[in-house]
This record gives structure tokens, C-alpha cells and sequence, in this order.
């Protein structure tokens, strides 16, 4: 994940500690033009023949337990304040200040307290201060999902189920609907989840006291929901589609809405191939997306081939913008706008920088 922060941003993620994978921070530097992992892995670690070499199970004392802000979902409040959620509840960042929130077991049954299978699948801020979380929740006897809900902001949460979409399909295997992405604007929240080749969209538009529920047919199969954003006059749905058979090429599908309870497929024009993985939007309403295709006119062997970075750009109305951003074994993975309106991307070793 990357958020904005400062004159640049931080980079929220995971750190291959030789062990395992732990949380870590990367922070920007005021002319954005990198980011450091801070705080860096410190001389602990498991001491062997070789001198120090990372770290080592969950029982052992030393080693390099990763740091900074540990989150599975992050939104930016009015004030620049990070609101973070992960598998025990809320917690609220600023000026490197930590205040601790509502608290609340999010782990996935036969974890909890370990925090390494967080059920957290996504955090929004309506304009008036209420916090929407998706943490995956449901019941066995109902097939529509739950969120939770904060009016205070965030010291309790409130669960609200969703309405049960009446023309659901119910899956011989009895799998039931989640959300897959959330978003909201103003006091309206939106919610959207697929299932073959469906999709429910659930929104509210009193700050979450009451729900209406809508079905959207005739997606390509495979689709699964990345990123909702609103976008000027649009709510704007964006989703990779996996392909089918060996060789092939991942696409995006968009759909959009004006009043989040109408939708149709949006102008794809431009996209071409390429999967998203993740969009912002820019000081000037546009939307970023940064995706990916792969090489395989020139995957060596039976080696995988590399994954090529994609930068889309567009308004909702018309064709895409479509650029390239090279091949290799780190491709982007994350974007944001910052807050002088500069856009960056981030991938494990390189940056993208777009002016203002």
C-alpha cells in the first residue's frame, strides 16, 4: 500500500526477513525521489557460523521482528492522519503518534493472535467521519456479508449486515457473497462483490443507517474486483480478468455508475491487455491505474515470463491512455497521488514520478 505523507509518501508493506515475511515501512524522501525501509532490520537475527543471518521461529527472541505501521488496510482522514486496520481492530496515526482504536478479533478462525491471517479486506471514511470496514464477515445462515461500522471515529465498531440480494445465486457449494471493494464520497458508501459472472453492488447513502441492493449481469468470467474509486462525476469499478489458457494475456474490465445504483460496462478503449493491481486519483479528477502483462515472446526456457508494468490514465467518459513502464522481475505494484498532486508509482525497486 502507499499513502501519502509528508512532501512524499510511505509504503506500508511486507519484508522478506529470511525467515518469513514481516511488516515494514518505507518512507519518502522530501523530493520524493526514493524510498528507504525505515526502520531498518537491526543486527539481530539468528548468530550462526557465518555471523548474523535474519531471523528465526516465532519462538525465538532475536531476530528482526519488521516495524513501523503494521496495517492490512489504510485510509488518509481530512486531516492527514493515517486510520489503519489490521487483524485487532483500528489504530489512528499522526505525527508519528499511535492512538489506539476500536479493537476487535479480525483474524481468520484458528489464528487469532497471531496476526498473520487478518480477515481485513478493506477501510473507507465517509465525509462526515464514519468508518466502513470490510473484514470478510458472514454467517452460515445467511449468504449476504457483513460490515463493520464506526460513528465515533473508531473508538467502537457496530456490525451491519447487508441486504441479501434477491437474485443471488446460492452455489452447491454453499459459498456465500463477500465484498470485494468499498469506497465512499460524501455520505454514500458503495460496496461490490462478484460471483460468476455477476456482480452485487450494495450502497448506502446516509452514512451507512440504510442499505439498498442492486445485481449487475454479464461480466466475463474469472473477474475479481480490485479497486472502486469516484472519479469526477463517476463511481468507477476497475477489475482484472484472469485469462483463459496457457500463453494468454490478463485484461481490465470497468464498469460505471453516476448514482452508484445504475451500472454498465465503461469505454474500455485503450486498455488493451494488462490486469490492474491498483489506481488513485489525480488533483484533476482523473483515474491512474498501474497493472501488468507478461513477456512471453521472451521468457527464457521454461523459466516464468517476466512481468511487463502498464500506466493507464482516463476520466470515465472516453479511451484509455495507455503507457509502458518496462520489463523485469520488480514491476509496480502501487500508486497514489501525493499531496502537492504529483502521482507516483511504486514497485520493489524502482519509482515512477509524474509532475503536477
Amino acid at each position: 500500500m502507499l499513502v501519502p505523507e509528508g512532501g512524499c509518501a510511505r509504503g506500508i508493506g511486507t519484508y522478506a526477513n529470511g525467515y518469513r515475511d514481516v511488516g515494514a515501512n518505507w518512507l519518502g524522501t522530501e523530493v520524493c525521489d526514493r524510498l528507504r525501509l525505515d526502520p531498518a532490520p537491526d543486527a539481530g537475527g539468528i548468530v550462526g557460523a557465518g555471523g548474523t543471518v535474519g531471523d528465526g521461529p516465532p519462538d525465538v527472541a532475536n531476530g528482526w521482528r519488521g516495524g513501523g505501521i503494521s496495517a492490512q488496510a489504510v485510509a488518509v482522514e481530512p486531516d492527514g492522519a493515517l486510520l489503519t486496520a489490521d487483524d485487532t481492530g483500528l489504530a489512528r496515526y499522526r505525527d508519528g503518534k499511535r492512538e489506539q482504536l476500536a479493537r476487535s478479533e479480525l483474524s481468520t478462525e484458528g489464528f487469532e493472535g497471531q496476526g498473520t491471517r487478518s480477515m481485513v479486506r478493506g477501510l473507507a471514511v465517509t465525509g462526515s467521519g464514519v468508518i466502513v470496514l470490510d473484514a470478510g464477515l458472514s454467517t452460515a445462515a445467511r449468504t449476504a456479508p457483513a460490515l463493520l461500522l464506526s460513528t465515533d471515529r473508531g473508538r467502537t465498531l457496530r456490525r451491519v449486515d447487508l441486504p441479501i440480494d434477491p437474485d443471488r445465486t446460492i452455489l452447491p457449494d454453499g459459498t456465500r457473497e463477500v465484498v470485494g471493494v468499498i469506497a465512499a464520497a460524501g455520505d454514500t458508501i458503495v460496496a461490490i462483490g462478484t460471483q460468476l459472472r455477476r456482480a452485487t453492488v450494495w450502497r448506502s447513502a446516509d452514512g451507512g443507517d440504510t442499505w439498498a441492493v442492486s445485481s449487475i449481469d454479464g461480466l466475463p468470467g474469472n473477474t475479481q474486483m480490485m479497486r472502486l474509486v469516484r472519479a469526477g462525476a463517476h463511481w468507477i469499478a476497475l477489475a482484472g480478468v484472469a485469462s483463459e489458457g496457457a500463453g494468454r494475456q490478463d485484461t481490465t474490465f470497468v464498469l460505471t455508475s453516476d448514482d452508484a445504483r445504475h451500472w454498465a460496462p465503461g469505454d474500455m478503449r485503450g486498455l488493451g491487455e494488462g490486469r490492474i493491481w491498483d489506481a488513485t486519483v489525480d488533483a484533476a479528477g482523473d483515474v491512474v491505474m498501474v497493472g501488468v502483462t507478461y513477456d512471453y515472446e521472451h521468457r527464457d526456457g521454461d523459466l516464468p515470463p517476466d512481468p511487463c508494468g502498464v500506466v493507464w490514465t482516463g476520466d470515465g467518459d472516453g479511451p484509455w491512455k495507455r503507457g509502458g513502464l518496462g520489463c523485469g522481475d520488480s514491476p509496480p505494484q502501487a500508486v497514489t497521488t501525493l499531496r502537492d498532486g504529483r502521482v507516483l508509482i511504486a514497485g520493489n525497486r524502482d519509482l515512477w514520478l509524474r509532475p503536477a
